[in-house]
Formats: structure tokens, sequence, C-alpha cells
């Protein structure tokens, strides 16, 4: 009987090839990983840069408030509202860093608490904003804001335990991970610890008289042409024109927007009965330090005659004006011939 000596060969070239292809795929692996590795280091690297600098953008926001409930007084309302509501959005903005960045397995745990704390003292600086608000506005014997200036200033804290655990958490990594120190910091701790008690910072608030709602307007006004000189009995000489209006202008010297401004401009000649039709017109809302001007055209006093001009300025009936004798401005005067 006869064999073919062709067995043991094929056998040995299959082992071969297993061997090679075994080999093959193990470095592929061996590659593979040391990609991924290298893309997960990098990725972590990338994080923790950002998580930095959120953390340390917190931190100069922490000082601005601290500072901010500290000199409650020293400035008017529009002023301190502005200033929160900046930092409410600063803070929103510098959260919006980690939207978009890649959570490795080693700094999974670093994100949670970072996500705990940046989510908390977003929601508690614009809550604090809002309860401050409240605080001001409300009724006597109304303590709502107080409470929601409370549960604000707890949303502060639970985002500084959360910082804490972000900062016990960086100190577990490998420090080639971190590319800088993050910033120890609290909000509600350090040097103005003391001013985040709700009953303390709410009954500073109602006892400065310039974080109180104060509305008003004043007016001042002239004709077109301009008075030129004073004459016997206060009237005064206006040069002769093709066209006669009165001017006014009206500011906003509160600290709140003034709404539904009515304005009325009366022309009345002296010594007569008749009366003519004033003209009115009427101001939706000017912001606190602001002023805008009407202009009256459809007046037409007669040359050689004396006459009243009155402006007045008035608010709804629920609004108390801080000052009135300043919302009425009046001029008696002579138009000139020629």
């Amino acid at each position: 009987m006869a064999y073919s000596d062709l067995g043991p060969p094929r056998r040995s070239r299959r082992r071969r090839n297993l061997v090679l292809l075994t080999v093959l795929l193990l470095i592929v692996g061996v590659l593979t990983l040391a990609v991924r590795y290298r893309t997960e280091r990098r990725e972590s690297i990338d994080y923790l840069t950002t998580a930095e600098e959120v953390a340390a953008r917190h931190g100069g926001f922490a000082e601005r408030l601290g500072a901010l409930l500290q000199g409650l007084g020293q400035e008017e309302r529009p002023s301190v509202i502005l200033r929160l509501e900046t930092l409410a959005v600063e803070a929103r903005d510098a959260g919006r860093l980690l939207d978009d960045m890649v959570v490795t397995r080693p700094v999974a745990k670093v994100s949670g608490s970072m996500g705990v704390a940046v989510g908390a003292w977003n929601d508690a600086l614009a809550a604090i904003d809002d309860a401050m608000i409240a605080v001001l506005d409300a009724e006597d014997g109304d303590t709502s804001g107080d409470e929601r200036l409370r549960a604000a200033f707890e949303l502060l804290k639970l985002g500084d335990r959360a910082y804490q655990g972000v900062l016990a958490e960086v100190a577990l990594l490998d420090p080639e991970l971190v590319p800088m120190a993050f910033p120890e910091f609290t909000y509600t701790g350090g040097e103005y610890a003391a001013l985040y008690n709700a009953s303390v910072i709410a009954e500073r608030l109602r006892l400065v008289p310039t974080l109180s709602e104060i509305v008003d307007v004043a007016i001042v006004a002239t004709t077109v042409p301009a008075p030129v000189s004073e004459g016997t009995g206060g009237i005064w000489a206006i040069p002769a024109s093709a066209a006669f209006a009165v001017e006014v202008t009206v500011s906003n010297n509160g600290n709140v927007a003034a709404e539904n401004i009515n304005v009325v401009v009366t022309l009345q000649q002296l010594a007569s009965s008749e009366r003519i039709p004033p003209l009115g017109r009427v101001i939706p809302a000017i912001e606190p330090g602001a002023s805008e001007i009407l202009t009256f055209t459809d007046l037409a006093p007669e040359a050689g005659l004396v006459y009243t001009v009155t402006a007045v300025a008035s608010l709804g009936e629920d609004v108390v004006d801080q000052t009135v004798d300043d919302n009425t401005w009046t001029l008696t005067f002579e138009r000139n011939a020629e």
C-alpha cells in the first residue's frame, strides 16, 4: 500500500498560518488598545482642562456675589439687579462649556460631581435675583421672598458640597491627567460666610431706601422758538416765527421702569374764557435714568396776545410718584408779531 507524503507539510502550513493570524490579531488588538488608551487620555485631559476653567470662573462669580451682598445699600436698585442678572447669565454660559465634552472612564466621577455643582450654582444665582425682588416688593408681613432667598442659599451650599467632591476625586487621579490645579473656593464659606443668612439679607434689603421701588418722573419743557426775554409780570417774549411748538422732555428719575406716562399740554389765552382743546400723548415706558422727548406742534398762539402754556406728566391712579412737584411746567408768554 502506498501513502502520500503531502499530509504532514499541509498540516504544518495550516498551523503556521493559524499562528501568523493569531499574532496579527494580537498586534491589531494591542494597537487598538494603544489608540484607545491615547484617545481616552487626551479626552480625559481635555475634560479636566475645561472643568478647571469652569471652576475658575465660578470662583470669580463667588467673589463678585459676596462683594455684592456685602455692599448692599451702596448702589441703587437697578445696578444691584443688573449685577445679579449678569452673574446668572455668565454662569449659564460657563456651564455650557462642559456640554460637548467627552466624559471618559477615568473622569466619570469628577464629571458627576461637577455637573451637580454647576447645576446647583447656576440655579441658585438665577433664584437669588428673583428672591431679592420678591423681598423688596413684598407687602408688609409677606415673608415669601425670605423663604425663596433661603432656598437659593441652600442651592449654593449644595453646589459647594458637590464641588468639594470634585476636588476629592481629582486628587485621586493620575497627576499627569490633571493639567493644572483646580481652584479651592466656596460660594458660602470664607470671608463671606456670614452673609449667606436669608433673614439677615432680607432685613437689610427692606431697610435700604435705595433698594426700594421708586417711581419718579419729571418734566422740563421749552417753546420752539425758545423765549428770549422776561418782561413785566413774568411774561416771556417769544420771537416771531412761521411755526410754534412745545418740546417736552420726560425723564425717569426712579429706579424702576415708569409705564404709561400721560403727558398733556394745554394752551390758554389770558383773560379769555375760550378753552383750547389740550393735546395729549402717552409714553408706554421709560427705563430708569432715561428720557424721552415729545414735540407738540398743533398749537397756534396768535401774535400780540398773552398765553399760558402748561405741560403735565401723570401716572396711573395706583402708582405713587416719589416727587410730584417736578411733574408740571408752565410758561406765560407773548408771541412777537415780527
